[in-house]
């Protein structure tokens, strides 16, 4: 029975929705006017150099994780094993990113299960982190993009405040094992509360990076009137934060495939639908959905090769004494 389930669970479901999921967007893609997408490159490409930067401030912030911890780690080092664990989300259950974080990251003076708590931080305040800027954006969507209001905000609200209750957990954890093994023994390492605050901050930078990537990525597919104005800057954050949550949360979906690309196109094709006939906004959404996990997933796989061939893989190594 545990393996029927196991095989659904990581086999059958996958395949079910990624077949849905093609036939939404084949859906789409059939009633779209390809004679109106004018492919900019350059946009394209700038969309995915802010993709990488947003990931890069992510990155960081795993590093002055690692740094508080007592890791001797370079911020280098500590963005090369970020940028390649990153790949593990590709395989399903999310927990392989932490699985090569730990194994890339054996040699800088923490315990595996040091890296792995920071791996867990440094995923969960992202997350949260995004889930608060799409709550607190929600008000500017428009009127039809703001019905999601009252259906999201039980789930992403509580999800927004996971990294706080995890210092508490971690707190109660280690005063439970003190209390049954007595003063001396073994804790569980530590991320004070204050360091999840700065670390919302410091991702709150990455989402604001990843609104202006959309901006980029939709103004590289069509010439027509796309200015960044604050208020479409601000709606459009607010899209691809709730839309790259919720693929998140999709923890049985590779990386969120699918998931996270049909929440873009659904909540896109309100953004666009405000400039243009919601008969061409919801193809032109799909091809923006799936155009921005391509040019996203190539920034981040060169940039991972670059830093894996060019970065110090661990700290530097002591002169021999003479």
């Amino acid at each position: 029975m545990r393996r029927a389930v196991h095989l659904f669970w990581k086999v059958i479901l996958p395949v079910l929705i990624f077949g849905a999921v093609g036939w939404y967007f084949y859906d789409k893609l059939h009633r779209l006017d390809w004679a109106t997408l004018h492919f900019r490159p350059a946009w394209l490409a700038g969309s995915a150099v802010l993709y990488v930067l947003a990931q890069g401030v992510w990155g960081l912030f795993s590093v002055i994780l690692l740094r508080d911890q007592g890791g001797t780690v370079s911020w280098a080092t500590g963005l090369r094993a970020y940028f390649v664990s990153q790949f593990g989300k590709y395989l399903p259950g999310k927990v392989w990113v932490i699985v090569l974080r730990v194994g890339m990251l054996g040699n800088i003076g923490l315990t595996k299960t040091a890296v792995s708590i920071t791996a867990m931080y440094e995923a969960m305040t992202a997350m949260a982190a995004g889930a608060l800027v799409g709550v607190l954006l929600l008000p500017l969507l428009a009127a039809e993009q703001a019905s999601i209001q009252g259906t999201s905000l039980w789930w992403v609200a509580p999800f927004a405040l996971s990294p706080v209750g995890l210092v508490g957990l971690n707190r109660f954890v280690n005063r439970i094992n003190r209390w049954r093994k007595g003063a001396d023994a073994a804790q569980l390492p530590r991320v004070k509360l204050h360091m999840v605050l700065v670390g919302l901050a410091i991702a709150a930078v990455g989402w604001a990076l990843l609104g202006l990537s959309l901006w980029m990525c939709v103004a590289g597919l069509h010439d027509g009137e796309w200015a960044l104005t604050g208020d479409r800057y601000l709606r459009l954050t607010a899209v691809n934060s709730l839309a790259y949550i919720v693929g998140f949360l999709a923890v049985m979906m590779p990386a969120g495939g699918g998931v996270r690309e049909i929440a873009m196109q659904s909540l896109l094709t309100l953004e666009l639908a405000l400039t243009m006939p919601v008969e061409a906004a919801g193809p032109l959404a799909a091809v923006a959905a799936i155009v921005l996990r391509l040019i996203w997933t190539a920034g981040e796989l060169l940039t991972a090769g670059a830093l894996y061939h060019l970065a110090p893989a661990g700290p530097a190594a002591e002169a021999p004494n003479v």
